[in-house]
């Protein structure tokens, strides 16, 4: 991501009429991970629980946005065409279990010369495997507990999520 000096915004006139803004009062800016949201200084508690359902709106196309691009894990089983795990078993996704299958000490790491945040994937074989860093940087461990359960929640494929985040894909929410 690139680092931001001093960014300014316009806001249209009848959006920042739509969400109460006005010319005059304190804003205050909440920054989180790939989001900004600018609230007034001062809400009173109603004004801030509308401003939650907005944010949880939000929430929702986000979800929505990820849904659309991985498909739903039960429309991929319902159709047999599910290459994330066995259609025998409808109930087994091996994606349920989001853990790293691949650790390694610290010291292990250091002898390797792998970095500690370097994803790693194991390469089987008969009786025997070869440890090695993932040719990706993110993968389904790096989303937190509480969206995967979102998620989840919402139906999404966690096989196809998983190669999505692998594969930096990029979706539209809107």
């Amino acid at each position: 991501m690139k680092k931001a000096k001093n960014m300014t915004f316009s806001i249209p006139a009848e959006d920042a009429e739509y969400s109460g803004f006005t010319t005059e009062g304190d804003v205050s800016v909440h920054a989180g991970e790939n989001v900004l949201a600018v609230l007034p200084k001062e809400l009173t508690v109603l004004e801030a629980a509308l401003a939650a359902r907005s944010l949880i709106e939000v929430a929702g196309y986000l979800i929505g946005g990820i849904r659309k691009t991985c498909g739903e894990c039960g429309e991929r089983r319902c159709a047999d065409s599910c290459p994330y795990g066995p259609l025998d078993e409808p109930g087994k996704c091996p994606y349920w279990d989001a853990e790293p299958e691949v650790t390694l000490s610290e010291s292990a790491r250091e002898t390797l010369g792998i970095p500690e945040d370097a994803k790693l994937m194991l390469l089987p074989d008969v009786g025997e495997g070869l440890v090695t860093v993932a040719d990706y940087d993110h993968d389904i461990s790096d989303i937190p507990p509480t969206i995967l359960t979102a998620l989840d929640l919402a139906g999404v494929c966690r096989g196809r999520l998983d190669e999505a985040v692998m594969n930096d894909e990029v979706i539209r929410h809107d």
